[in-house]
C-alpha cells in the first residue's frame, strides 16, 4: 500500500513538473510575442477617440514626468497582499463563477449544501470558498485582520453589513395595504404601479437586495445596523471611512413608490409650464462635445425656467379656482427676492405634501382626474420618518468624519432616493462631502439628472458627492418596462453606456477642480480607470487630496485596486460582512448581479494563474 501511495505521489509530481514546464514555456512565448508595453500603449491610444489629446510627456521646461500608464498585467503588485492559498482559492472561485450553470442555480446548490452538510461543516466549506472570497468576515473583530492587511497595501474598505432577507418566491416587494388606508395608492405612470413590482418576482428575486417591511420596527432595526456600520468603518479605517446604505431599508415600499410617482409628475407639470433658455446652461457643460445620443431627446432640466405667466397659465388651464392675486402671491413664495423666473427645485418645494400648491393641485380635477394624485396620510408620515432616519445617519457621519454612500436602486424607487440624497447633501455637505449619491450610467436619464444636481449644488453653495457606476439591474428593468408598457430606461448598447460614464467623469472633473465635488469611480473597467487616472494628471488633480476615489468589489479586480493603492491613489474595496448563513442571500444576489462581469473575468483568472506559478516555482521574473 505504501509503495502504491509512493508511486501515485511520484506520478503526480512528474505530471505537475511537466505541466509547469509547459506553462512556463507558453508564458515565455506569450511575453515575447505580446509584451506588457503593448497593453499599456493600447490604453493610451484609445484616449483620442474620446476627444482627449493625451498628456504630453514633457512641457516647455522639459521637467514634467511622463504620464503614468497603469500596468494591469502586474500580478506581483496586484496580489502582494495575498497568500498562495488565497490565490488558489480566488482562481478556483472565479472559474466556478464563470460557469452559467453554477451561477444560475447557486441558490439551489447552497440550499442543498446546507441540507446535506451539518452547519459547522457547511460554514467551513463556505469560508474556504465563496464566503472567504467575497465577504470580509462575520463581525468587527473578524474583519480586522483582512482590513489591516488591505490598508498595509494602500487599500481602504467601504463597509456594508450585508445581512439580507432571503424572501420566498411567493413573497412580493410591496407590503399589504393597511386597513386604515381607504384605497390603493394611485399612480400617474405605469412604472409606479405597486402590482408591477411583483412582475416576474420569481425570476428576478435574487437580483435586487430586499429588506422586508414588517412595520416601522423593521426600519428602525435597519437604521441601527447602518449606524453600527458607520461606527465600525470609523474604527477600522485610518481616515476617509466609507459605509454604504440603501434607502429602501428605511421606509415602506408603497410610500417610496407613491412619492417617486409624485416627484416625476411634478417634473412633468414644470416642463409643460416652463421655457427652455440656452443662456441657462452651466459654464461647465459644452453641448458641442456632449453627444446628443447620450443626452437623449429631452431638453436638459437645468435649462428650463418658469415665469409668472407660465404659473398663471397652469392655474387657468387646470381651473384651480384661485384668483390672479392669489396666484401671484403663491409665485412670490417661490421667488421671495422678486426674481422673474424660478428653477425646478423651487417649484417642486411648493408641490410637496402639506405645502400650499400640493393642496391646490390634489383637489383640482382635469378630465375627471386630479392634477396631482393625493398621497395617503400613512405614506406621508412614512416619508417624514424616512427623513428623520436619514438625518440621524447623516449627523452621525459628520460627527465621525465618515462618508455615507447612498446606493442606487431600481428606477421606480430612484426619484425619491435622488431627492433625499440631494436634500442631505444640501444640509451636510457644506464644508466637506459626507453624503454621496449613486448615478447609474446605463440609464438614459442620468446625464440630465447629474447635470441638474451638479448645477444645483453650485448654485446653493454645497459640495456634491457622486458615486459613478454602470448599473446592475439591466435584465430586470428591461423586462419590467416591456411588461408594463413604458420606455426602456436603459441605453440600447454598451458603447452609449461607456460614453455616458466618461462624459459624466468629465463634468465632475471640472467641479472637482473648483473644489465643488468629490467622486467615487466604482468601476471594474480597466480602461475607465486608466482614463480617469490620465485625466487627473491632465487636470493637475492630486491622487491623495483631489477628491477622487476608486472602488471595486472585494474578491474581484485586485489587479486594479491594489495597483491604484500602491500608486498612491485613494483605492477602496467594497467589503460586505455578516454571519455566514445570513450573508448567503447577498452572495446569491452578487452572483446574479455580476454575472456578466464574472463571466468576463478570464483575464483575472489568467493573471492569478501567472502569480501562482511565479510563487510556486519561481519561473517568472520581475
Amino acid at each position: 500500500m505504501s509503495i502504491l501511495k509512493f508511486s501515485v505521489f511520484h506520478l503526480y509530481s512528474l505530471f505537475s513538473l511537466s505541466l509547469s514546464i509547459s506553462i512556463y514555456l507558453s508564458l515565455r512565448v506569450m511575453l515575447i510575442r505580446y509584451p506588457v508595453r503593448n497593453v499599456t500603449r493600447t490604453s493610451a491610444s484609445l484616449l483620442p477617440r474620446l476627444g482627449l489629446r493625451g498628456t504630453s510627456t514633457s512641457t516647455s521646461d522639459g521637467n514634467s514626468p511622463a504620464p503614468e500608464i497603469l500596468n494591469f498585467q502586474d500580478s506581483r503588485t496586484a496580489y502582494a497582499s495575498k497568500s498562495l492559498r488565497e490565490l488558489i482559492r480566488a482562481r478556483m472561485v472565479l472559474k466556478l463563477c464563470s460557469v452559467n450553470l453554477i451561477v444560475d442555480n447557486n441558490e439551489s446548490l447552497m440550499k442543498f449544501g446546507r441540507a446535506v452538510l451539518r452547519f459547522g461543516l457547511f460554514e467551513r466549506l463556505m469560508r474556504a470558498t465563496f464566503y472567504g472570497q467575497f465577504v470580509g468576515g462575520t463581525d468587527v473583530e473578524d474583519l480586522r485582520p483582512t482590513l489591516n492587511k488591505m490598508q498595509e497595501f494602500g487599500v481602504k474598505p467601504i463597509l456594508d453589513y450585508s445581512v439580507e432577507a432571503d424572501l420566498s418566491e411567493e413573497a412580493g416587494d410591496v407590503e399589504p395595504i393597511p386597513d386604515d388606508t381607504a384605497a390603493p395608492q394611485r399612480s400617474h405612470l405605469p412604472k409606479f404601479h405597486p402590482d408591477g413590482i411583483s412582475s416576474n418576482r420569481k425570476k428576478f428575486s435574487p437580483i435586487a437586495r430586499s429588506y422586508p417591511y414588517t412595520g416601522e420596527e423593521s426600519c428602525d432595526a435597519n437604521l441601527k445596523i447602518f449606524l453600527e456600520c458607520l461606527e465600525t468603518a470609523t474604527q477600522v479605517c485610518d481616515g476617509h471611512a466609507f459605509s454604504a446604505i440603501k434607502v429602501t431599508a428605511l421606509s415602506k415600499p408603497s410610500a417610496l413608490l407613491a412619492n417617486a410617482d409624485l416627484l416625476l409628475r411634478i417634473r412633468e407639470i414644470f416642463e409643460a409650464y416652463s421655457v427652455e433658455e440656452e443662456d441657462r446652461l452651466p459654464p461647465f457643460i459644452n453641448l458641442k462635445y456632449l453627444p446628443r445620443d447620450v443626452l437623449g431627446p429631452r431638453n436638459l432640466l437645468v435649462q428650463r425656467r418658469m415665469y409668472l405667466r407660465h404659473f398663471r397659465d397652469l392655474h387657468r388651464e387646470c381651473g384651480t379656482g384661485l384668483s390672479e392675486d392669489e396666484v401671484d402671491r403663491m409665485f412670490g413664495l417661490m421667488a421671495p427676492g422678486g426674481e422673474e423666473s424660478i428653477p425646478f427645485y423651487k417649484f417642486r418645494s411648493l408641490c410637496l405634501p402639506r405645502e400650499p400648491l400640493y393642496d391646490v393641485l390634489t383637489r383640482t380635477m382635469v378630465d375627471g382626474k386630479e392634477v396631482l394624485y393625493p398621497i395617503s396620510e400613512s405614506n406621508i408620515d412614512a416619508m417624514y420618518r424616512l427623513q428623520e432616519r436619514l438625518t440621524v445617519l447623516a449627523q452621525r457621519a459628520v460627527e465621525l468624519k465618515s462618508k455615507l454612500l447612498i446606493d442606487a436602486e431600481q428606477t421606480y424607487f430612484q426619484p425619491v432616493i435622488d431627492f433625499y440624497a440631494n436634500w442631505l447633501m444640501k444640509e451636510y455637505n457644506t464644508d466637506d462631502a459626507y453624503i454621496f449619491n449613486t448615478y447609474q450610467c446605463y440609464l438614459k436619464a442620468t446625464p440630465s439628472q447629474l447635470i441638474w444636481d451638479t448645477n444645483k449644488a453650485h448654485t446653493l453653495g454645497y459640495k456634491i458627492g457622486c458615486k459613478l457606476v454602470r448599473g446592475a439591474y439591466m435584465e430586470q428593468e428591461r423586462q419590467r418596462a416591456a411588461d408594463l408598457g413604458y420606455e426602456d430606461p436603459i441605453y440600447p448598447n454598451k458603447a452609449l453606456t461607456n460614453s455616458c460614464y466618461h462624459n459624466m467623469v468629465e463634468i465632475l472633473l471640472r467641479r472637482i477642480q473648483k473644489n465643488e465635488a468629490e467622486v467615487m469611480i466604482a468601476s471594474h473597467n480597466e480602461f475607465s480607470v486608466q482614463y480617469v487616472v490620465e485625466r487627473m494628471r491632465q487636470c493637475d488633480i492630486h491622487p491623495q487630496s483631489g477628491g477622487i476615489y476608486f472602488g471595486q468589489l472585494l474578491g474581484m479586480c485586485d489587479q486594479v485596486t491594489y495597483l491604484l493603492g500602491s500608486g498612491g491613489y485613494r483605492s477602496y474595496k467594497y467589503v460586505p460582512y455578516g454571519p455566514v448563513d445570513a450573508v448567503l442571500p447577498y452572495l446569491s444576489r452578487r452572483a446574479h448581479e455580476n454575472k456578466g462581469m464574472l463571466q468576463g473575468s478570464q483575464k483575472e483568472i489568467d493573471l492569478l494563474k501567472t502569480e501562482i506559478w511565479r510563487r510556486r516555482f519561481g519561473l517568472l521574473k520581475g
